[in-house]
């Protein structure tokens, strides 16, 4: 791979309405129709670009979008499951802000009703990287969540913060490219501990540069 773009899927009806959806199997989140509009202008954005694969989460938001934005066009699309958003649990289809709230004294801790914390989302993030990194076609595109994109970014950036829900660094459909570079270099650097990307809140240097695709 030599060129890696990331883009948040569009607006959700749960967006809309404060509410969480981390479960991939559920259709109870799709885009409203101002999410399908920001998912043409992304294919719009992206016109120009030549694009080998598309890779999104399992999530319909997710999928949406890219089916949307590549519409008319050849691209191959996969989903992989390590795109995924960390489990909600107890969570699922409450308020974001609940989750939010609990996620920022907890990060370690088993959320209710899974078998897993937030912070061992960071391995499957982990693992995605490398997945990603190990394609063989040029440019690849990446439609997924806040969670996972936070964590590509800061790792190529070599930045750190914790995970927030409430302030995500991508806006809906807007696509950034991620140096292949850089990135390589800090899944490197974070192999022996996957979420102290989230779990510090101190940079640990200024590695690559997330680039606006305008």
């Amino acid at each position: 791979m030599e060129r890696l773009l990331l883009s948040r899927h569009a607006e959700s009806l749960y967006n809309t309405r404060g509410l969480i959806n981390a479960d991939p199997t559920k259709t109870t989140s799709p885009l409203t129709e101002q999410g399908c509009e920001q998912a043409r202008a992304l294919g719009l954005s992206l016109a120009d670009t030549p694009l080998n694969l598309c890779v999104t989460s399992g999530a319909l938001r997710a999928v949406e979008t890219a089916e949307i934005a590549l519409a008319g066009r050849n691209v191959p699309c996969v989903k992989l499951s390590l795109l995924n958003d960390p489990p909600a649990g107890n969570f699922e289809d409450g308020p974001v802000a609940a989750f939010a709230e609990w996620m920022r004294e907890n990060a370690n801790a088993i959320v209710p009703g899974t078998n897993a914390s937030v912070a061992a989302s960071a391995q499957r993030f982990f693992d995605a990287a490398r997945f990603l990194l190990a394609r063989e076609e040029e440019v690849v595109l990446v439609v997924a969540h806040a969670p996972v994109l936070r964590w590509l970014h800061q790792v190529a950036t070599g930045t750190q913060g914790r995970l927030d829900y409430q302030t995500p660094l991508f806006e809906f459909a807007r696509p950034f490219e991620v140096s292949v570079d850089a990135l390589t270099a800090g899944v490197h650097d974070v192999a022996h501990d996957p979420a102290v990307v989230f779990l510090a809140d101190t940079p640990r240097s200024h590695r690559g540069v997330l680039k606006h695709r305008t």
